[in-house]
């Protein structure tokens, strides 16, 4: 093989490489939104919910969802650095 095929086969495996990093940042931020989107109802439900467990339970599932968004924000951003 020449050094131009080898390049060219090279090229195509690295191209191959960020299609795959664009497809799962594309995924990543569907799944993002969602969470944003789900985080928002639940923070909406909490605030209508009187005082007592429910309350609390909302509160905890918004907290985890927060969490799960920024863990999945900071991925994103790691994905994109590269």
């Amino acid at each position: 093989m020449t050094e131009n095929s080898l390049f060219t086969r090279l090229e195509a495996y690295l191209d191959l490489s960020a299609k795959r990093r664009k497809k799962k940042a594309d995924e990543l931020k569907a799944i993002i939104g969602k969470l944003k989107k789900k985080e928002k109802t639940l923070l909406a439900e909490q605030r209508k919910a009187g005082k007592g467990k429910k309350r609390e339970t909302l509160e905890k599932r918004c907290r985890i969802l927060h969490a799960q968004r920024k863990k999945g924000l900071k991925a994103l951003k790691k994905i994109k650095q590269k």
